[in-house]
């Protein structure tokens, strides 16, 4: 009963020691407050320490020695075309060429009708006869002195005067024989037996095949690269293939393209080549060592270069490459030394200088392990 009342008289002590209780529950939730961020960082630091290596599929590919090349397209022509035109008047009286057919230098196309040309021709000599007569006359008269120089210089000039007009009409007659002016194939001809031309209008239309010429443009960088009689392969859209040496290489560029066109000629004796077809030009460089693969593993770096990721010491590594050639299975590249180990599988999810697991593709006939390339 005394301790009761002693602690009735007294409250204050019972709040203190309240107040001690609370003061020793807060203190003991703060220390298990910090401990538990403490454990939760060591758990994180565990976690990331233990994070697993990726792992990318790796090939190895070899080098192969291949010449470096400038790819066109062109377009095949004709070494040279002529369009032959009739130069007299007259009838088409015979046409012997067919449409297409292989003709020789001085072959006959067509004839035209002499009409009055061969009788005009005999008039005329008959008439430069007489003029020689009469101009050997004033020539003696002259001499003589019984005649000046005008009357012998109008003899003189009756004479060259009948001689002009003999010719021309011997050039009018041979005008008449429409002939091929080279070997080629007679493409197109405009008339035929029975027409009337005059002077000017169209006859056939030559195409000369043979060389068969085959025109691209180049740019400014492939320009200096080339030069005349330099090998050329060609292939056709219809597969045929063939191939010529540069002939002709512009020194002027295309003020539209900024462009220089060249020509290559093909050997094409016996017409098999036509002209009019698209193709692909080929013009080989330097050997250079290039390494094949397919244009899907091609990335870009940060800056924008075009490159391939390769795997050193188990590291990846970005190798900025330049395209010698490309195929329809792949393209060449030049840059990756005389072996690579391309990550063919799972280069999308890593960048330079990850450290990665390689795993060798041992489906691919051209992959290798390292350590089977030393044994080699």
């Amino acid at each position: 009963m005394l301790n009761r009342q002693w602690i009735a008289e007294r409250p204050y002590v019972i709040a203190i020691v309240i107040a001690l209780l609370l003061v020793l529950w807060m203190a003991s939730g703060l220390g298990q407050t910090e401990s538990k961020p403490q454990e939760s960082q060591q758990t994180t630091e565990q976690t990331t320490n233990q994070a697993p290596i990726p792992k990318v599929k790796v090939a190895t590919r070899m080098a192969t020695a291949v010449f470096d090349s400038v790819e066109l397209y062109g377009r095949t022509e004709p070494d040279r075309t002529a369009t032959l035109k009739a130069e007299v008047d007259g009838k088409v009286v015979e046409v012997l060429a067919k449409r297409g057919a292989a003709v020789k230098k001085g072959d006959v196309i067509a004839r035209i009708a002499m009409n009055d040309l061969q009788a005009r021709l005999t008039e005329a000599k008959a008439l430069r006869t007489q003029r020689e007569i009469e101009h050997q006359g004033a020539t003696k008269l002259h001499k003589d002195g019984y005649q000046g120089r005008a009357q012998l210089a109008r003899a003189v000039a009756a004479l060259e005067a009948v001689k002009a007009t003999i010719e021309r009409l011997e050039i009018d007659i041979a005008n008449t024989v429409i002939r091929a002016p080279f070997d080629g194939v007679m493409n197109t001809r405009y008339v035929e037996q029975g027409d009337y031309v005059k002077d000017g209008d169209q006859i056939a239309m030559i195409a000369d095949l043979d060389p068969l010429i085959v025109r691209a443009h180049v740019t400014e960088n492939q320009i200096t690269q080339l030069t005349t009689g330099q090998q050329a392969h060609i292939e056709l859209l219809s597969h045929q293939q063939a191939k010529g040496q540069i002939r002709y290489i512009a020194s002027v560029a295309d003020d539209a393209t900024n462009t220089f066109k060249i020509e290559v000629a093909i050997e094409n004796s016996d017409y098999q080549l036509l002209a009019g077809m698209s193709g692909e030009v080929t013009l080989p460089l330097a050997e250079v060592d290039a390494i094949k693969v397919s244009p899907a593993l091609l990335a870009l770096d940060e800056q924008g270069n075009i490159g391939i990721k390769t795997v050193v010491n188990n590291q990846v590594v970005f190798t900025g490459i330049n395209i010698v050639k490309s195929e329809s299975d792949g393209i060449w590249l030049t840059g990756l030394g005389k072996q690579a180990d391309i990550i063919v599988l799972g280069q999308g999810f890593v960048r330079a200088g990850d450290t990665v697991e390689a795993v060798y593709d041992s489906a691919q006939t051209l992959a290798q392990q390292p350590s089977e390339l030393n044994k080699g």
